[in-house]
């Protein structure tokens, strides 16, 4: 039951969709006509609104953040099933017919609750990588990875460090059309129009 309990709230935490409730908040066209067609942040900033791009971001990560936090006061032994759950919930959400985003941010937000520190460590790289290549699909495929190697050395917990590392394939398989057009070096810069 307890099982069932942490999977379900994460679930439908990671589900609500914060790039489409921009859409009534922010008045902006609908993030799933447009651009990628992705409920993103990334996308989100394509309609002009950078206050809507934030909002997406920031509850992205907040509810990847809140979903393993709750988990830890039912059973801290689950919470990884927490994080699966809840950024499973983001990619493959109940309330838009399982067409969601591609993780990064909610998974950012969730390791950030499971670890400060190796939270911090991968947001600063996501950051660092953006900061120098101005491709947000290139910041977020780097701090996917990277995040794994934070976990190697400072976290013990053998669970966690299974579960995100199938989560992180899981994510780089979602963008594997960005990873295509990376090598064929047709991914554009943030300042142009970054497919991610």
């Amino acid at each position: 039951m307890t099982v069932f309990l942490i999977i379900l709230i994460a679930y439908l935490i990671g589900s609500i969709p914060f790039g489409l409730l921009g859409k009534f908040f922010f008045k902006i066209e609908d993030p799933r006509t447009f651009g990628s067609k992705n409920i993103g942040a990334t996308n989100v900033l394509r309609s002009g609104n950078k206050k809507a791009a934030a909002f997406t971001l920031f509850f992205d990560m907040f509810k990847g953040f809140i979903a393993v936090f709750i988990s830890s006061f039912i059973d801290n032994d689950l919470v990884y099933l927490a994080i699966l759950s809840v950024v499973f919930g983001h990619i493959f959400p109940i309330y838009l017919l399982f067409k969601g985003g591609k993780g990064v941010a909610t998974f950012l937000g969730a390791l950030a609750s499971y670890s400060a520190f190796v939270g911090s460590l991968t947001l600063l790289a996501w950051i660092a990588v953006f900061y120098f290549t101005r491709k947000s699909s290139v910041a977020g495929i780097s701090a996917i990875v990277l995040s794994n190697l934070f976990l190697f050395v400072f976290c013990d917990n053998t669970s966690v460090k299974f579960s995100l590392l199938l989560l992180s394939i899981f994510i780089l398989f979602k963008h594997s059309e960005n990873i295509k057009r990376l090598l064929n070096k047709e991914e554009f810069s943030f300042q142009g129009r970054d497919k991610n």
